[in-house]
């Protein structure tokens, strides 16, 4: 049996716009974009590493390179590809395993001729509204950044400054949509936490995003008990802590796949989260068309999407996810993942 060729690239990928949250600003960001061909039908898969949780491209490309010979030759079903990949490495990079399991599902499915949400039993395409994020700048940057994404029917507000109130009202001078507001760990004490939030419940806003750092679960506790508006847990929630007990803190859970390394596992944990009466937000980093295909695949069953990180990029390698005027996300009915490069 003829082999995979297995081939990949780190393509930096370039922001429009300076991405600013409450502890990093960046311009551009490098994501590995892996590719494995056989019988003239080509998979993708892509890696978003990210330092918060101490990847790089470089370790990315070191666990491509341990890729054994005739690895993929070995998958024979849906049910062993998230166990076989997760055995390539003791200690994997989450996102380099994602892009891996993600090159062979695009494959698998064009190799059948059929779109992967179809195979895997979704009978329908389109996600839920998707928030358009908004990164830290001036107030007057803000506004503009919202007049300039005026189509979006949800912001997602970036906060955790010590101007967050002189944000908030700026944005309300110019928009009246609903907002979702993440804080990125920003608020380091619950009265802090408890103060923002106080006010952000009278200025239609959906849910807070990790208010708090992931370190303080105790007070995140206390702050739930207590909160008027829904708490979404993200960097709280990686992809193998115990739902029960974040249900304990959170209304929310964040599911992203470069942090949970497997669209597979990814989607059997939303059926968990909802089991616990968690609802879910499919969110994403910084990521191309093919990434953000892959997480709308797993938000068609979610209750929230935040998969903007295509459109925040001006140098998209690929195309093919539709964002509808309603700005819901819909996969196309191509083979694979729906986008071509």
């Amino acid at each position: 049996m003829s082999g995979f060729k297995i081939e990949w690239e780190i393509i930096p990928l370039r922001l429009k716009e300076v991405f600013t949250i409450s502890r990093s600003s960046r311009s551009q960001v490098a994501n590995v974009f892996l590719s494995i061909t056989k019988d003239g039908i080509t998979g993708y898969g892509e890696a978003g590493p990210n330092t918060r949780y101490n990847e790089t491209p470089e370790m990315v490309v070191s666990d491509f390179e341990s890729i054994p010979s005739g690895f993929f030759n070995d998958i024979y079903s849906l049910d062993e590809v998230e166990s076989m990949i997760s055995n390539l490495n003791p200690e994997p990079v989450q996102s380099a395993k994602t892009a891996i399991e993600m090159a062979w599902l695009d494959w698998w499915a064009k190799s059948q001729n059929k779109p992967l949400w179809e195979l895997l039993g979704e009978k329908n395409s389109t996600t839920p509204v998707t928030s358009f994020t908004i990164g830290i700048d001036s107030p007057e940057k803000m506004q503009a950044k919202i007049r300039d994404a005026e189509q979006c029917p949800v912001y997602k507000i970036k906060l955790g400054t010590d101007h967050d109130r002189e944000i908030i009202e700026a944005i309300r001078e110019v928009t009246d949509k609903p907002l979702r507001v993440d804080a990125n760990e920003g608020w380091s004490t619950l009265e802090k936490a408890q103060e923002e939030i106080q006010f952000l419940s009278t200025q239609n806003v959906e849910l807070i995003e990790q208010p708090m750092p992931s370190s303080e679960f105790k007070l995140m506790k206390q702050l739930k008990e207590w909160s008027p508006l829904p708490l979404a847990a993200d960097e709280s929630f990686i992809g193998n802590e115990d739902l029960q007990k974040i249900a304990k803190a959170f209304h929310v859970v964040n599911i992203k796949l470069m942090k949970m390394g497997s669209i597979m596992k990814a989607r059997r944990v939303l059926n968990q989260a909802h089991e616990h009466g968690l609802r879910v937000m499919v969110g994403c980093m910084i990521e191309s068309s093919l990434a953000n295909a892959a997480g709308a695949l797993v938000a068609l069953n979610a209750e929230y999407a935040d998969l903007d990180g295509h459109l925040l990029i001006s140098n998209d390698i690929f195309n093919g996810l539709e964002l509808k005027g309603s700005g819901q996300l819909k996969l196309s009915d191509l083979p694979g993942l729906g986008v071509e490069k």
